[in-house]
C-alpha cells in the first residue's frame, strides 16, 4: 500500500464525506477468499488483477487500457449536465475519472463498489484527488456503508431525469461479483419503475393522452383509416416522405415537380414550409399528443388530409377540413369499435418519431419506392430544423458536444442521442422491409447522417427517375368512402356508451383489492404470521386482478397509468429469498398504494369519458 496516495484521497474524500473516510481507515479487510494486485497495462495505464475462487480476471486490458475507455465514453455520447449516472463497479478508476473529467459538475455520479478490497487497492494505488475534491460523487461500498444505496438514489432519481438515466456494470466485475450487483440493479430498476407508475399517473390525470383518445372517437367512427387509404392510392408507385430537418432547406423548391406524380406525405412539421413554398402535400401525419397548432397553420393547409393514430392531439386533428384518416399504435379502445364489427384497424409501426410513423405508413400503403426528404437525422450545419418550422430563421446551435455519426455528403455530421435511436430503427425497418419485399428506399436528403439500406441521390434525380406517371392523389383521396356502415357504426356507438361503467367496475374491484391489502397487512403484524392465511388473501387479490381486466380496451388506459398491471408488487411476495414479516408488510403497503391509484385513475377516466363518450350519435 502506498501511504501517501492512500492519505491523500482520504484527505481529499473528507472535504464531502469526513465520516465515511473515517470509517474507510477504520475498516479491515473481510474478504479473505480474495486477492487484489496493481499492474501497469502495456500502455501505461494503472490496471487490476483480481484473484479469487481460484479464478483470476483482469479490471482493464492488459495490453490496451485506454482504448476501451475511449470506446465506451463514446458510446455513452453527450451526457444531460443533469444525468445520474451509476457505476456499478469501479476497478481501477479509469472508467470514472474519464466520466468525470467530460461531464459538468452538475452530473450526479454514483459508484457501488461490491468489494471493500477493490476499493482499498484503488485508493492506494490511484491518485482520485482531482476528481474526489472537485465533485461531490457517491460511493457505496459493500461491508462499508451498502445501506445508504437506497436513500442516496431516493435524492438522485426523480421524474425530471429519468430521460438522461445512465446505468453501466464495470467489465468483468459480473463473473465475480454478479449476485451483489443484480441486487442493486434490481434495486435500481424498482427505484424508476415506481417514479414512471407515479409519472404515467399524472400525465393520464393532466389527461391529454387518453382525453384524445375519448375525443378522436368520434372521429374514428367515421370509418376511414390506412388500408382504404391504400386501396385509394392503388396504381402510385412512387411516395416522397417529407421530413423538416435543416437540409430541406436546399432542395425544398425541387418538390413541386413530384405533385401528382407522387404521392407527397409530410409529417406535421415539414408542413408550415411546404405551403409556404407553394407545395400542398397529399397528407401528413401527426402522432404527438401536445403537437403545437401554430406548426401547421398556414394557407389552405386545414384542408390536407391527416394521418394519425387514436392518441394524436384532438385539437389538431379537429382543426384538419379534410379527410381524417387514423391506425392502430396498440391502444385497443380505437380498434375495438372496428373488432365487435368483425373487421380490422390496420396499425403502423413507430420508431418513436412521426418521420418513422409517415415511413411505415407508406410501406404498408404499398409503395415500390420511397423517397426521403429532410430526413436528417442530425444536425446539418448545425441547425435543428428547417427554416420556417419553429422559426422563420432557424439558428445554429453549439454541436461540439454531441454524437458524432457517418453522414450522407461529409464524413460525420453531429446528432442527439434520440436522433440516432430513429437512426437505427429506419436502418432495422428498411433491412426488414428488403428481406420480404421489392421495395427500393432514396435518401435525397442533401446532407445529414447516412442510412444503411439507401441510395443517395438528389432529389432532382430521384424525381426526374421515378415520379413519371400522373395521378391525382388528392382527388383519390376526398373519393374514399367510410369502411363502417351505418348499422356497424351504430354498434360501435353502442359500444362507446358502456366504456364509462367498464371503468366504474374496475373501481369498485380496485377498492376492494385495496381492503384485502390491508387485512393482509394486519396479518403480516401478527406474532404468528400464517402462510395459509397469506395465500388466501393473494388468491383474492388474484381474482380480483383478473376482473379488473374483464374489459380490455378500459383496463389498458388504466393500466398505462400503472406501469405493468401484472402484479409486479405481489411477486416481490413469491421470488424475494427470505417471507420475512418485514417483507410482507411493504408488500401490503405498496398493494394499498397500487390499488388506491388504481382506483383513483379509473374514477377519473371515467369521468373524462362521459362527456366525448356518451354525446356520439
Amino acid at each position: 500500500m502506498d501511504n501517501r496516495i492512500w492519505e491523500k484521497n482520504l484527505t481529499a474524500m473528507e472535504k464531502w464525506y469526513p465520516e465515511f473516510a473515517d470509517i474507510i481507515r477504520e475498516t479491515e479487510v473481510k474478504e479473505e477468499d480474495s486477492q487484489v494486485f496493481s499492474e501497469v497495462s502495456g500502455d501505461g495505464e494503472v490496471i487490476f488483477r483480481v484473484q479469487k475462487a481460484g479464478r483470476m480476471l483482469f479490471l482493464g486490458g492488459r495490453r490496451n487500457a485506454r482504448q476501451p475507455v475511449k470506446m465506451w465514453m463514446k458510446r455513452l455520447g453527450e451526457i444531460h449536465k443533469y444525468a445520474p449516472v451509476f457505476l456499478f463497479g469501479i476497478g481501477s478508476g479509469a472508467y470514472l475519472k474519464a466520466l468525470v473529467g467530460q461531464t459538468e459538475e452538475s452530473v450526479n455520479v454514483v459508484v457501488y463498489e461490491p468489494s471493500f478490497r477493490i476499493f482499498q487497492q484503488l485508493l492506494s494505488a490511484v491518485d482520485l484527488v482531482e476528481i474526489i475534491e472537485n465533485r461531490p460523487i457517491a460511493f457505496i461500498v459493500e461491508g462499508i456503508n451498502e445501506g445508504e444505496f437506497e436513500p442516496v438514489m431516493n435524492q438522485v432519481l426523480a421524474v425530471q431525469n429519468m430521460e438522461f438515466l445512465i446505468e453501466e456494470i464495470h467489465p468483468n466485475y459480473q463473473v465475480f461479483y454478479g449476485e451483489e450487483i443484480v441486487g442493486k440493479v434490481r434495486i435500481l430498476h424498482r427505484k424508476v419503475q415506481e417514479i414512471m407508475i407515479g409519472y404515467n399517473s399524472s400525465q393520464l390525470f393532466q389527461g391529454s393522452l387518453a382525453q384524445n383518445i375519448f375525443y378522436n372517437l368520434k372521429y374514428i367512427c367515421e370509418g376511414y383509416h390506412t388500408k382504404q387509404l391504400a386501396k385509394a392510392v392503388q396504381g402510385g408507385k412512387t411516395a416522397v416522405l417529407v421530413a423538416a430537418g435543416p437540409s430541406l432547406d436546399k432542395n425544398i423548391h425541387e418538390l413541386k415537380k413530384a405533385k401528382n406524380r407522387a404521392f407527397i406525405l409530410a409529417v406535421d412539421t415539414a408542413v408550415g414550409p411546404l405551403v409556404r413554398n407553394g407545395i400542398m402535400p397529399d397528407a401528413f401525419v401527426t402522432i404527438d399528443p401536445h403537437k403545437d397548432l401554430e406548426l401547421i397553420e398556414a394557407p389552405e393547409a386545414e384542408k390536407i388530409p391527416v394521418i394519425a393514430p387514436g392518441t394524436a392531439r384532438t385539437a389538431l386533428i379537429e382543426h384538419q377540413e379534410g379527410k381524417k384518416i387514423f391506425y392502430f399504435d396498440s391502444y385497443a379502445l380505437p380498434a375495438h369499435i372496428y373488432l365487435i364489427n368483425g373487421k380490422v384497424m390496420p396499425g403502423a409501426s413507430s420508431g418513436g418519431s412521426v418521420a418513422c410513423s409517415g415511413f411505415s405508413v407508406l410501406f404498408k400503403l404499398g409503395f415500390q419506392t420511397i423517397i426521403l426528404v429532410g430526413q436528417d437525422l442530425a444536425y446539418t450545419n448545425n441547425k435543428s430544423h428547417a427554416d420556417g418550422t419553429f422559426q422563420e430563421k432557424m439558428p445554429q446551435e453549439d454541436t461540439s458536444g454531441m454524437i458524432m455519426v457517418k453522414g450522407n455528403y461529409e464524413e460525420q455530421v453531429p446528432t442527439l442521442r434520440n436522433l440516432r435511436v430513429y437512426l437505427e430503427w429506419f436502418e432495422m425497418y428498411i433491412a426488414g422491409m428488403k428481406r420480404e419485399h421489392d421495395v427500393r428506399v432514396i435518401n435525397a436528403t442533401e446532407g445529414g447522417a447516412y442510412i444503411e439500406g439507401t441510395e443517395l441521390m438528389a432529389l432532382r434525380d430521384a424525381i426526374a427517375q421515378n415520379c413519371q406517371e400522373e395521378m391525382d392523389y388528392s382527388d383519390r383521396i376526398a373519393q374514399m368512402e367510410p369502411d363502417l356502415t351505418d348499422a356497424e357504426r351504430k354498434k360501435a356507438v353502442e359500444y362507446l356508451h358502456s366504456v364509462p361503467k367498464q371503468f366504474q367496475e374496475i373501481k369498485e374491484y380496485a377498492d376492494q383489492m385495496k381492503f384485502i391489502y390491508h387485512k393482509l397487512e394486519k396479518i403480516s403484524k401478527k406474532r404468528d404470521i400464517s402462510e395459509k392465511a397469506c395465500r388466501k388473501q393473494l388468491r383474492k387479490i388474484k381474482k380480483l386482478s383478473k376482473k379488473c381486466q374483464e374489459h380490455p380496451p378500459a383496463f389498458q388506459l388504466v393500466d398505462v397509468t400503472m406501469s405493468g398491471a401484472e402484479f409486479v408488487l405481489l411477486s416481490e411476495y413469491y421470488y424475494e429469498e427470505e417471507n420475512t414479516a418485514k417483507e410482507l408488510q411493504e408488500t401490503a403497503r405498496k398493494g394499498m398504494v397500487y390499488s388506491d391509484v388504481l382506483g383513483r385513475c379509473a374514477e377519473l377516466l371515467k369521468e373524462m369519458a362521459k362527456e366525448p363518450l356518451l354525446s356520439i350519435q
